[in-house]
Order: structure tokens, then C-alpha cells, then sequence
């Protein structure tokens, strides 16, 4: 596929996973993209963008300060003309939908591969939305008549550790049984207790029997119903 449309735009990215951010880096500046900066806060990247002419911005979702639904509103709320493409591993369809809401204009999985991040970008540059044509058709009929989805919008990682969770694994064990860094589980876990409004494991308990969403098998006996 062709790079001459996108070569020499000018692009941040805004992740605070070191080791993705520099393989994404070589990857969007192989295409003929300029990589101007890369930032670990939303907050620096917003000042940034106030400051300097990007066409397009490539941001994480999950991050510390300001999380990249929030970057995105800013960025609107600006007037920052530049182009926003979400890179995430969420793939629940009410994050991808959440994610547009806010203002993006291409949702990707960061297993992307890169003529897929062109396409998006063309596309981008084009006044189209954009999604990952995989994520669509895994997610085409993906929890549509989940109640505890919809209301609490928690991806599928996120009830996967809410299981854990109520089987009252530590962090380290939910971090080895589901493959994935001891900071991810804590990020995981402090976001599923302020989407769902508790503050411990009985309360997480209670909303979960009540949706129905977690076998009860999966609770102890001293969770009291």
C-alpha cells in the first residue's frame, strides 16, 4: 500500500508502555510519518498540542493523570486540529464506541499490523472513521444483551480479573494466571472498582450476583447474599 499520502505528517504518541511506544514509533516512521515526540502522560501531550501543529495523534486509553478518553474531549473541547487514533488492547465494542464518543477517529488494536495503521491513517486524512475490521467481527455480537456490560462498560480483561478478584487472588497471582505485568492487574483492579462505585470485594460481590455476570461459584461463603 502506498505511504505517499502520509509522508511527512507529523504525529506524537501518547502511551506510557516504553517498550510499544518505540516499536510503534519505528513502525508509523518507516510509512514517511515524523514521530515529533512521544509522551507517558496525556497531560504533557496537551500541552504540547497547544503549542505545535500535529496531524495526528496516536494515544493509548489506559494511562495515568488524564486516561485517553479524557485526551481526546480536550483535545475537541481546543479546537486542536489534529487527527486521533486510539490504540488499545480493549476490545469490548462499548470501549470501541466510548472511544468515538470522546472524539476519536480510528480505534486499532495494538496487534495491529502495519498496513492496517496506514489504512487508518488514509482514512483518517479523509474525514472517515475507523476500526479494525478483526475487532468488528469478534465483537459483532459480543455481549449485547449483557445488562452489567452496558451499564459498567467493563471490558473482557476487566471481568476476567474481576473473577479473580472474587476468588480473592493477589495481584501477583492474577498477574501469572492471566499472563500480563503486576502494574496491569493493579491498573485493572483500581478501575473496576471505580466503575463499579465499591471499595472492596464484598461490594464488588453484591453488583456482580446481582447481574448475574459472575457465577456464584466463583464467590467463597463469606459473602453473605
Amino acid at each position: 500500500m502506498s505511504t505517499k499520502a502520509i509522508e511527512g505528517l507529523r504525529a506524537i504518541i501518547i502511551d506510557d508502555h516504553r517498550l510499544f511506544t518505540s516499536g510503534l514509533c519505528s513502525i508509523l516512521e518507516s510509512t514517511g510519518l515524523k514521530v515529533m515526540s512521544t509522551f507517558e502522560d496525556g497531560s504533557d501531550a496537551l500541552n504540547y498540542l497547544r503549542n505545535q501543529e500535529i496531524d495526528i495523534v496516536f494515544s493509548d486509553i489506559n494511562m495515568p493523570k488524564i486516561d485517553g478518553f479524557q485526551v481526546c474531549k480536550k483535545i475537541i473541547k481546543d479546537n486542536i486540529d489534529t487527527k486521533i487514533i486510539m490504540l488499545s488492547m480493549y476490545e469490548d465494542p462499548n470501549i470501541i464506541k466510548q472511544a468515538f464518543e470522546c472524539g476519536a477517529n480510528a480505534y486499532l488494536s495494538k496487534n495491529t499490523e502495519k498496513e492496517e495503521i496506514i489504512k487508518a491513517i488514509k482514512k483518517c486524512l479523509s474525514n472517515k472513521e475507523y476500526v479494525n475490521k478483526q475487532l468488528l467481527k469478534s465483537n459483532e455480537v459480543l455481549y449485547d444483551n449483557d445488562a452489567f456490560i452496558m451499564k459498567y462498560k467493563l471490558t473482557l480483561r476487566e471481568r476476567e480479573v474481576l473473577k479473580l478478584m472474587l476468588k480473592e487472588k493477589s495481584n501477583q497471582d492474577i498477574s501469572e494466571e492471566l499472563n500480563i505485568s503486576k502494574r496491569t492487574v493493579e491498573t485493572h483492579r483500581k478501575n473496576i472498582l471505580l466503575k463499579l462505585g465499591v471499595k472492596n470485594n464484598i461490594g464488588l460481590a453484591k453488583i456482580a450476583v446481582t447481574y448475574k455476570s459472575i457465577p456464584k461459584n466463583f464467590l467463597y461463603l463469606q459473602y453473605d447474599f
